[in-house]
């Protein structure tokens, strides 16, 4: 689809979920005055009952209107659920128009901070986190695994095996943009669990522990049967009628004689099952789905791996831990659960489930997690048909037609053929204040980012080889530390590098005002030296640049560093940009003029 079909394709979906939920809310506001009606009767009916000395058969009519409350309870609640769905639905639809028309920076959604840091090797330089960043952009997870797959693969932390790894991402990324539904029902599971994506780690925690060692298993098995037994064949004369007192005590010295031990493996299970079952229900749309992908096959079958699937493991587990929740109740706790040795026949099946399952549950969370990952990168190749799918070869390259940024808004950014071709080759960027350089920079290495990620490049072609992202852009000083400007530059030039020394695959580096702290010998003298050293360590990458004087690397480098520029239109007094990348160094400088235009005296 292209984008019109794509927004076409939103609305409508998002008009038949809002008029779903237009219809719920209907509904739900009728069951709610149902509800107050049946309340209403119940307390006239009893009126009457007292005061009008109705017959007894009049009390049938109340447990009949009791009944008819408890079951109108029931249906509100499905009907919030399914209106709390719809509203997702509209949201998911919602989200996407917004990508679409380029006002998501407004989304209220996290913007990934908790992953930024400081080193990061291109994280802050590229935009990677923060508002208005990569990640804002791509993010439709609704777990934690599932945020931090996206990171981790956005920040090169979990790279996949090139080539292979990245272009089953890309097989994977393929196959989840042509099943809307499923993208719908991940982002509308997912907001089921809460606002605030849940953690499933302590749960996970519990999980892969060894067993407790529930003592007296068959004894709690049994000795309820011969309690009731007792009570049943007492009452029917075949024993004495006190007969069922001896199991009952029994099992209640062995309730709270063992309470000490069961205690803590019920209260914990209990308290790290939140929102299983809506894990599950998510877990059962990833195992329900015919994917083509193997990467997306893979992660089905290792819902598997305990030999029953993972949905059932989880609905088992809650299931257990429902009966668990029953002891909230104070009457069940000290008079039914005894008799029946709840705590400890729950903490067995409890210890039962860790030993089948326990060890199995983190990769059913991490696959969940990759597939909302995946989910999210579809999102955005779904949404922007015309992007490339890198060609991914050999060797330490990358050149692009119609390259942009992809956080630029459609209708401002401009779209550049670059070409860094080989291992040692290097981009001279100069050009004017404000013409587009550090843009350029960004757009390459974000488009690097993406496509190393599995998702596709904002450009109409890119072919690359294996590269380790590396940038050196924006620079602050800190006062704390008593670090300058110029310190703190040169510290990160070291980490650039370090990093290009070490990197394997070999480096793709972006230099933006290499040395701007020192003086233009200086900087001119260090800046030629560090792209010669990148170059010899083969490397690839661009810098850009104010010292003209550094395009005659494209001389001495010769066949390796290649002279390209920006400049600015100039027509009377009004200054423009068309942001297009021309080869050769720049022929003009604007920042006398504008220091003119900021209200600088300034002579020339």
């Amino acid at each position: 689809m292209n984008r019109d079909e794509v927004r076409r394709t939103y609305e409508k979906r998002k008009t038949e979920r809002a008029a779903t939920l237009g219809a719920l809310e209907g509904r739900a506001r009728a069951v709610g005055l149902a509800r107050a009606a049946v309340v209403v009767a119940v307390i006239a009916l009893l009126g009457a009952i007292v005061w009008a000395h109705l017959p007894d058969v009049a009390w049938l009519g109340v447990l009949a209107l009791v009944a008819s409350f408890a079951a109108l309870v029931v249906v509100h609640a499905r009907i919030y659920a399914a209106k709390d769905r719809a509203a997702a639905a509209v949201a998911f639809y919602e989200a996407g128009l917004s990508r679409l028309a380029g006002t998501w920076l407004t989304s209220p959604k996290p913007a990934g901070d908790r992953f930024s840091r400081e080193d990061h090797p291109y994280g802050d330089d590229l935009d990677v986190y923060g508002a208005g960043s990569l990640f804002r952009l791509l993010d439709a997870t609704s777990t934690r695994f599932g945020e931090e797959t996206l990171s981790a693969w956005l920040s090169g932390e979990r790279p996949g095996a090139y080539p292979d790894g990245v272009k089953a991402r890309q097989a994977a990324v393929k196959d989840v943009a042509s099943r809307l539904d499923l993208r719908e029902n991940l982002a509308v599971l997912g907001s089921m669990l809460g606002e605030e994506k849940p953690d499933p780690r302590p749960f996970l925690a519990w999980a892969t522990e060894a067993p407790g060692g529930v003592p007296v298993v068959w004894v709690a098995r049994i000795l309820p049967l011969f309690t009731i037994g007792a009570f049943v064949l007492g009452h029917a004369g075949l024993l004495h009628p006190r007969a069922f007192f001896a199991p009952l005590a029994l099992s209640y010295v062995l309730t709270f004689a063992l309470a000490a031990k069961i205690a803590p493996i019920v209260n914990r299970a209990s308290s790290r099952e939140s929102a299983l079952s809506r894990y599950a229900d998510l877990i059962a749309l990833v195992e329900a789905e015919a994917f083509e992908a193997p990467l997306l096959a893979d992660l089905q079958a290792r819902l598997k791996t305990s030999g029953l699937s993972a949905t059932a493991e989880l609905r088992r587990l809650g299931a257990i831990v429902g009966f668990l929740d029953a002891r909230e109740n104070g009457m069940f706790r000290f008079v039914i659960a005894p008799v029946f040795l709840w705590d400890i026949n729950c903490a067995s099946f409890l210890d039962a489930w860790r030993a089948r399952a326990g060890k199995v549950a983190p990769a059913w969370f991490e696959a969940l997690g990759e597939l909302e990952a995946l989910a999210s990168l579809a999102n955005f190749a779904f949404e922007n048909e015309d992007y490339a799918w890198p060609e991914l070869g050999e060797g330490a390259r990358f050149e692009a037609e119609a390259l942009a940024h992809p956080l630029l808004p459609r209708d401002k950014r401009v779209a550049n053929d670059v070409s860094v071709p080989g291992p040692g080759a290097a981009l001279v960027i100069t050009g004017s204040n404000m013409a587009g350089k550090s843009t350029m920079l960004r757009a390459l290495g974000v488009n690097a980012v993406l496509a190393l990620a599995g998702a596709p490049a904002c450009a109409r072609r890119l072919s690359m080889g294996p590269l380790t992202v590396v940038t050196s852009m924006r620079v602050r000083d800190s006062l704390g530390d008593g670090t300058s400007r110029f310190y703190a530059e040169l510290k990160k030039l070291r980490r650039v590098l370090d990093a290009a020394r070490k990197a394997d695959p070999p480096a793709f580096y972006l230099l933006d005002e290499v040395l701007h702290g020192t003086n233009a010998r200086e900087r001119l003298i260090g800046a030629r030296a560090l792209v010669k050293e990148l170059s010899r360590i083969g490397a690839v990458g661009a810098i850009s640049t104010h010292d003209l004087a550094l395009g005659e690397l494209e001389d001495e480098l010769a066949g390796k560093v290649k002279n390209v520029h920006f400049e600015e239109q100039v027509e009377g007094e009004v200054m423009t940009f068309d942001y297009k990348l021309r080869p050769g160094v720049v022929q003009s400088s604007n920042a006398l003029r504008l220091m003119k235009i900021v209200g600088l005296d300034v002579v020339e």
